[in-house]
């Protein structure tokens, strides 16, 4: 497959990301130095980790000097949780992890909001509903339209009893 090569735009500088056989590879170490982090250090952290250790490859990627350099890099799926376990006293990388518990308060609280309101929703409808179907009880429109619902289910048994029938053989059609 072929390598697509691009670069995101972080903090002021370019980080190559690199796809290569359907995997967005990531450049570390521009990622450190827009977020004013020392690479070594985390390049370290990496190897430490028992997940991410298994991760990263040496990619040959374009630099933001536009020559190609072996870096080292992670897949994208694992960046942004990289990112997070992060410790320094960077101000870039406190308001990168700022930005972060934004999007994750908005985008869970958001969720568990939403589904509240559907809920108290469909619950101020299942209450109307029955408000309703009460007051009609007595009308004669309900009385039909349950008259109706009840040969309808009738008529359900009696379909599903000739398919059996039918089934087993205990039903004959003769043609003349």
């Amino acid at each position: 497959m072929k390598n697509i090569e691009r670069f995101l735009e972080f903090n002021g500088k370019k980080i190559s990301i690199l796809n290569q056989d359907g995997v967005w590879w990531v450049a570390l170490k521009p990622i450190c130095e827009a977020l004013n982090v020392d690479f070594e250090a985390q390049r370290k952290n990496i190897q430490d980790d028992n997940i991410l250790a298994q991760l990263p490859s040496i990619q040959t990627v374009v630099a933001s000097d536009l020559k190609a350099r072996k870096m080292l890099c992670l897949p994208e799926k694992y960046i942004y949780g990289w990112l997070f376990s992060i410790r320094s006293e960077s101000q870039e990388l406190k308001e990168y992890k700022l930005k972060c518990y934004d999007v994750l308060y908005n985008h869970f609280h958001g969720a568990l909001t939403a589904r509240m309101t559907i809920l108290t929703e469909q619950d101020t409808i299942t209450t109307q509903i029955a408000e309703l179907e009460k007051a009609l009880e007595e009308t004669e429109e309900y009385k039909k339209i349950q008259e109706l619902k009840r040969r309808k289910g009738e008529t359900r048994k009696e379909l599903t009893q000739l398919d059996r029938d039918l089934k087993s053989g205990q039903l004959s059609i003769i043609f003349n």
